[in-house]
């Protein structure tokens, strides 16, 4: 039969959050962060991925062109990500509006993950010098005079109706 001690360690349980911080995150901020987290016994805390910049980024409203880093956050001692949240805008790690900590398993978070999966590796058509792409544009249907011709028919189809003066 098992102690009591060794079903304790084979409990032992993770809180894993998401924590994103808009704008720039140097060393001095990831080591913020690091110490903060320590009170709850830190178990991992992975490397910045940044985003791109956007005019809205997800998650920060009143934001604009900004860029956001996330990091998972694994800690021991139990907590709510809104406990985490004030915790570290108290520290100091980061500004309020500039911060937020959500539980990875969030169905918002979880949904986000899977929509991204899908994606493949996107490769910009202008770094193509030789433009193999050519061949896939249409472009009797964007312009030219069937077209023109086109366009001309389906207005000629239309029935307008304008209100009447009183």
């Amino acid at each position: 039969m098992k102690s009591f001690t060794s079903y304790l360690m084979e409990s032992e349980k993770t809180y894993s959050f998401r924590i994103k911080i808009a704008g720039e995150v140097d060393n001095d901020r990831i080591d913020a962060l690091e110490t903060a987290l320590e009170k709850y016994e830190l178990k991992s805390l992975s490397k910045p991925k940044k985003t791109p910049i956007q005019e809205h980024p997800m998650d920060f409203q009143t934001l604009s062109n900004s860029e956001v880093n996330i990091m998972d956050a694994e800690v021991n001692y139990p907590v709510t990500a809104h406990q985490l949240y004030e915790y570290l805008t108290q520290k100091g790690c980061c500004e309020a509006p500039h911060l937020v900590v959500i539980n990875k398993n969030h169905p918002e978070e979880i949904a986000r993950e899977e929509s991204l999966k899908g994606d493949e590796e996107y490769t910009s058509k202008l770094e193509d010098a030789d433009y193999k792409d050519a061949d896939n544009v249409k472009t009797e249907e964007v312009f030219g005079d069937a077209y023109n011709e086109n366009m001309l028919k389906g207005l000629e189809t239309r029935k307008y109706e304008f209100a009447k003066k009183e």
